[in-house]
């Protein structure tokens, strides 16, 4: 099966399953502005993708592939990893500046992983 072969409204199917699936994540740990930011986020990058349909004139098909993968691996990113994002966000809004506010070693390499993994994933499939 080629790229091209997949119909659009499967793609529309996979980015709105791929933005539940990332609003749950990320939205379950965050409180208050936080998880409004959860909600800001999908608003810019579905923006994004209009820009990009529009803009560079790319196939709807592609731009939804590209959202779904986008939003893939920030949710992969941070899965499992609900307790310790909890406890970070509650050091923060003790103290915002506090040195100690960072991501433990295995979240950060999780996030960057997953990231790579579901692009490289993506392009391979859309050079298919």
């Amino acid at each position: 099966m080629n790229f091209s072969e997949i119909p659009v409204l499967a793609l529309w199917l996979a980015a709105a399953v791929c933005t539940a699936v990332f609003a749950v994540t990320w939205g379950s740990w965050m409180t208050g502005k936080l998880r409004r930011a959860v909600y800001y986020m999908i608003a810019g990058m579905a923006l994004f993708g209009v820009a990009t349909y529009y803009g560079k004139e790319m196939p709807l098909g592609e731009v939804l592939f590209l959202y779904s993968v986008a939003m893939l691996a920030l949710a992969l990113g941070v899965l499992g990893r609900r307790g310790e994002l909890t406890r970070l966000a509650e050091a923060v809004k003790r103290d915002p500046k506090s040195p100690d506010n960072k991501l433990s070693t295995g979240a950060t390499v999780q996030i960057v992983v997953a990231g790579l993994v579901v692009v490289g994933a993506g392009t391979w499939f859309m050079s298919t």
